[in-house]
């Protein structure tokens, strides 16, 4: 009896113990399969987009041309079903082989707005922009340079203000400025006897300045005005004001941008620049953000007319360590090129100015004054 029940038993002891094992070895069987198409299974590839032409065009830094007419090659990477390559909110088509697209984008005189973005079942999965300006070549070079005559400047920086203004007293303005006329005139062919400065004025003694150097200041002549300290934007009449150290809560104690250009209007000189550090000091500008030069020869710019303006800031508030001057100074100390436009010194400084600060500097025509496509040429001593 006994020899038989084993017979039954023992096999089902054995079936017990074993079970467990084959079914953790079924288990991992599973879980292998499972990471096996999980690893085989291929990801599917994104579409992208690439500007191939022009090379130079890149994004965060202003392109400059002489072509109107701007030919675009863009590339499609991993190209899909429902994808749609747009120039400005328009789309282009691809060539033959659906993966080149070509375009030409026509630009307006002055600063332009490139947009380039990929859709995908209407949905947007990249974009790149550009600002790219354009500006008319100069015909018939003359083989002759205009006399450049000589280099004023106006240098006008306040640190005190009165308590009734409203306005905290600063720290860096007259230290810039001091340190703005220092190069100028160890550098550049700025007379010592024709740089005039105006440190904790009034407002009454810029206005004085500015009348003895429109009859002092002939034709061929080059007038730099130099401002850092507080401006203010009247919200209610939409005008930008200086804030000399007279200024009190009156209106009547702000100096006008429009006193500033009414001065540039009426001045004989040949060229005139004016760089702003202060708060709202790009309201003085024809357009906000409006950037409108050309690239010419130096001959070129020399004769004709120019009223420009490089400013610390759009229409927006300034940082009390406003970094723009001491990066004007240094840029200008660091230049080794014989001549110096005003749009390059702008270049010089927009990248170190934006890494530093909040604010962007800007560089343009002052509204309505004359200017004639010349620029401002700072020339080094020889």
């Amino acid at each position: 009896m006994k020899s038989s029940a084993l017979k039954y038993i023992l096999p089902a002891l054995i079936l017990m113990l074993v079970s467990p094992v084959l079914k953790s070895q079924e288990i991992k069987s599973e879980k292998v399969k499972i990471m096996v198409n999980t690893i085989n299974k291929p990801k599917e590839a994104v579409p992208d987009i690439q500007l191939l032409e022009p090379k130079d065009l890149k994004q965060g830094v202003t392109f400059l041309t002489e072509v109107q007419s701007m030919p675009l090659i863009i590339r499609l990477q991993n190209p899909t079903q429902g994808v749609k390559v747009l120039v400005n909110n328009v789309e282009i088509l691809p060539n033959s082989n659906g993966d080149f697209y070509t375009h030409t984008y026509t630009l307006s005189k002055g600063s332009n707005s490139l947009y380039i973005s990929l859709q995908k079942d209407s949905r947007e999965i990249k974009d790149l922009s550009y600002t790219v300006i354009y500006s008319e070549p100069i015909k018939n070079l003359s083989p002759f340079v205009t006399p450049e005559g000589k280099y004023y400047a106006l240098i006008i920086a306040n640190n005190t203000y009165k308590i009734e203004s409203g306005m905290m007293n600063l720290m860096r303005p007259i230290l810039d400025a001091t340190a703005f006329k220092e190069v100028l005139t160890s550098k550049y062919t700025f007379d010592w006897n024709n740089v005039q400065t105006l440190y904790d004025r009034t407002k009454l003694d810029v206005e004085v300045t500015l009348e003895e150097l429109q009859k002092k200041i002939l034709p061929d002549d080059n007038l730099l005005i130099f401002y850092a300290g507080h401006g203010i934007m009247d919200k209610e009449t939409d005008i930008g004001y200086w804030l000399l150290s007279d200024a009190t809560r009156s209106r009547v104690t702000w100096l006008s941008n429009s006193a500033i250009t009414d001065f540039i209007k009426s001045c004989k000189a040949r060229h005139i620049l004016l760089i702003a550090d202060a708060c709202y000091a790009g309201s003085i500008y024809s357009s906000r953000g409006m950037l409108d030069g050309a690239s010419t020869a130096i001959r070129d710019l020399i004769k004709s007319k120019s009223r420009k303006a490089i400013t610390s800031g759009g229409t927006t508030e300034v940082s009390d360590e406003s970094k723009f001057a001491r990066i004007l100074v240094e840029q200008l100390k660091n230049n080794s090129e014989q001549y110096l436009r005003s749009l390059e010194l702008y270049n010089l400084l927009q990248k170190p100015v934006l890494a530093n600060s909040m604010t962007a500097p800007r560089w343009g025509s002052i509204n309505n004054v004359g200017d004639d496509n010349g620029d401002f040429v700072f020339i080094l001593k020889q």
